[in-house]
């Protein structure tokens, strides 16, 4: 049950038509400054809550009290031992600082403060005042703080906002909240659907916004106006029996198009699916915001929805008007994709030296030699065997189609396209795949290129792509990554670990430098090795290990830059670390290795037997050399599971030796003898993975 004592407040700025894209900031921002300032307010509210649509932005605050809290201001002054002198009478600095604070001293009181120890004080009691004030204040300072991506100024205040503001509704529950922004005074009026005319509307109060609004055909809450989308799109899908394919992306950008979500249906040519399905889905979701439709297999079919604002008369034009613009933008596309399929695939691949890549770097031509040949010198050395024919009939073309018509004109389908003008060249349906699918994955999740010869491929113009950035030193820095590196990078870990590439990454990024003109920077290797490392880390962590084991083995990485190695380094480090021995020995590995850092001794190599004093000392050497030729093996094998099992073997020397021998011996030669003991152990784990890494 609602507590009487408490209201709703309401804020609705009413707009001219706003990009989808600004809403959802706006929203966020409209919450975030409304807490902060009602909090600096002393004005609690129950709820919040921030709408909006192409025409409005909605804060919608429930459960406010009637006034702000009473709030207890502090004011602090001299020293406590100033307020009286030795006869007890109030210090004239006591006196002073009352007097500032419109008080007599006899008022004031004694806190101690850190940094200050005792002093003086006076309390002030500062009433609450009626909320309807304060969020007059509150409301005006929230829409001033709203930042959009470009801003217009069209009246005389000069105030800046994302598109004129044409009115201002705010109401503490019956009460209107007044004040004035942008030229306009707030009030209780607003309108309701344009579709219907835009009918203003008197709201009676906060509580009652919402219904009114709804009866006049404007549903503003985003999650209410999105359901009813997809319940229209859902019938329609029965009706037709057809699916309407409503993906995400394309729901969320018509939910702030329209404010009364309303399907039309309509047909097409049958000629029009003769493109290519990703440029019918291209043209209809990112340019005209249509819904494409399919059938059960997912083939298209020759009709569309398109949403639009509310029902009204002439719905029959508005379907003919969609209609109308698809067809236009359709034939377009026909008019590209004819001229192209009449031009050689060699004549595009030769306009790519009108294309420059980079000023330091040459052109896309310039680009596309560098990835044949990284590609060759990936099919040599990627541990898998491949169909090099193929992977160098694709490599020439990866980039081709960038000097297309109809690329030039939907840049959205580069690769997409190469994919088409490949198989119209006569190349096979793989070649042509490992053509079109040359820039997957496209994010974190998505589908590699579908053979091992695309793969290879892709992963040379990602490594490429890397090189070149680095050499420039254009490398990402915090949330920025114009370029997408990140992405990239992570696209060629996958690549590598989901094909089984057995590749010496260094080697690969070295080369891709050694391909780059003289102007680039080669220095880069090392920074971009880490960058790529860091890329396997999401990797390797997101597929269950944990992150310190997957530290214990970068060292690997940067020395060979093999990924697989260090993968199944990772895996076998957390199969073992249930053992009930792998912690001990882990903590043993670290404090030899402390040990090591801090005796600070030049090592003169292996132990000396005939220096060792202590049976301890005997013992644990011979298990060193008894298990250091088979964990050779192992490690060589890449059986590092076995290996570590080796390394365990020793817990119960390793212990006596730690537990029983006096590493720092007072004679220098023991001392060292010892110390060339443990580091012939560290370098034994060493081999296989760094334990001192994990937590």
């Amino acid at each position: 049950m609602s507590n009487p004592s408490r209201r709703d407040a309401l804020l609705e700025i009413r707009i001219e038509n706003i990009p989808a894209r600004f809403v959802t900031s706006a929203e966020e921002q409209l919450k975030r400054y409304a807490v902060e300032m009602l909090a600096a307010a002393s004005l609690p509210c129950e709820g919040m809550e921030a709408y909006g649509t192409y025409k409005r932005l909605v804060l919608h605050l429930t459960g406010v009290p009637a006034k702000t809290e009473e709030k207890t201001q502090k004011a602090y002054g001299p020293a406590a031992r100033l307020l009286k002198d030795e006869k007890g009478n109030f210090t004239p600095q006591a006196a002073g600082f009352a007097r500032s604070r419109g008080t007599t001293p006899d008022k004031l009181g004694v806190e101690t403060v850190p940094n200050k120890g005792e002093v003086l004080v006076y309390e002030t009691k500062i009433p609450g005042r009626a909320s309807v004030k304060a969020l007059a204040e509150i409301f005006p300072q929230i829409i001033s703080k709203l930042q959009f991506p470009k801003n217009m100024v069209w009246e005389a205040t000069r105030f800046r906002f994302a598109r004129p503001i044409r009115s201002v509704l705010a109401l503490y529950g019956d009460k209107p909240v007044a004040f004035s922004v942008a030229g306009i005074k707030s009030g209780r009026i607003t309108v309701g659907l344009s579709a219907k005319a835009s009918r203003q509307l008197k709201v009676a109060s906060a509580e009652k916004y919402f219904k009114a609004l709804e009866h006049a055909n404007v549903i503003v809450k985003d999650a209410e106006r999105l359901e009813t989308l997809k319940r229209e799109l859902e019938r329609l899908s029965k009706r037709m029996k057809l699916e309407v394919e409503a993906d995400a992306e394309l729901l969320a950008e018509n939910l702030y198009l329209v404010e009364y979500p309303v399907c039309v249906v309509a047909g097409y040519s049958q000629d029009f699916l003769k493109l290519p399905h990703e440029l019918v889905h291209l043209v209809m979701k990112k340019q005209l915001k249509f819904f494409t439709v399919a059938n059960a297999k997912g083939e298209l079919q020759p009709y569309f929805v398109g949403i639009r604002d509310g029902v009204s008369k002439g719905q029959r034009n508005v379907e003919d008007g969609f209609k109308n613009v698809l067809e236009a933008r359709f034939r377009d596309a026909i008019f590209f994709y004819t001229r192209d399929l009449a031009i050689p695939l060699a004549d595009f691949k030769a306009k790519l030296g009108d294309i420059t890549f980079q000023a330091k770097l040459g052109t896309m031509a310039d680009k596309t030699a560098r990835v044949e040949k990284l590609a060759a010198w990936l099919c040599d050395n990627c541990g898998t065997a491949l169909n090099k024919e193929d992977v160098a009939a694709a490599a020439p073309h990866v980039y081709s189609d960038l000097t297309s018509n109809l690329v030039r004109e939907f840049t959205e389908l580069q690769g997409v396209m190469g994919y088409y003008y490949a198989r119209n060249a006569g190349m096979s349906e793989k070649v042509s795949r490992a053509v079109g699918e040359f820039y997957w994955p496209v994010s974190a999740k998505s589908p590699l290129p579908s053979s091992k010869e695309g793969c290879l491929v892709s992963l040379a113009g990602k490594l490429d792509t890397l090189a070149s950035d680095f050499a420039l030193d254009q490398i990402p820095t915090g949330s920025a990554d114009p370029h997408g590196l990140r992405r990239a990078a992570l696209g060629l870990v996958r690549i590598i670990i989901e094909n089984g590439f057995r590749l010496n990454l260094k080697a690969a990024v070295a080369a891709a430098f050694g391909g780059l003109p003289a102007a680039a920077d080669s220095r880069a290797v090392e920074p971009l090795l880490d960058f790529i490392w860091q890329r396997a880390e999401v990797v390797f962590t997101e597929a269950g290990y944990r992150f310190d084991e997957v530290k214990a083995v970068r060292e690997f990485f940067m020395a060979g830059g093999d990924l697989l190695d260090c993968r199944d380094r990772v895996k076998d480090i957390n199969a073992l670390r249930g053992n009930p021995d792998f912690a001990a020995i882990a903590m043993a590995f670290k404090r030899g290795k402390n040990i090591l850092r801090q005796a600070k001794a030049p090592l003169s190599g292996a132990p000396e037997e005939n220096l060792f004093e202590r049976d301890e000392e005997r013992a644990l050497y011979g298990d060193i050399k008894a298990m250091s030729g088979r964990l050779s093996a192992h490690v060589a094998n890449r059986d590092y599971a076995k290996g570590l099992s080796e390394l365990l073997s020793i817990k119960g020397s390793l212990d006596n030796f730690f537990e029983k021998v006096m590493v720092m011996a007072e004679d220098p030669k023991v001392r060292d003898n010892r110390l060339n003991l443990i580091k012939s152990l560290v370098t034994l784990f060493e081999g296989v993975a760094d334990l001192s890494q994990l937590q």
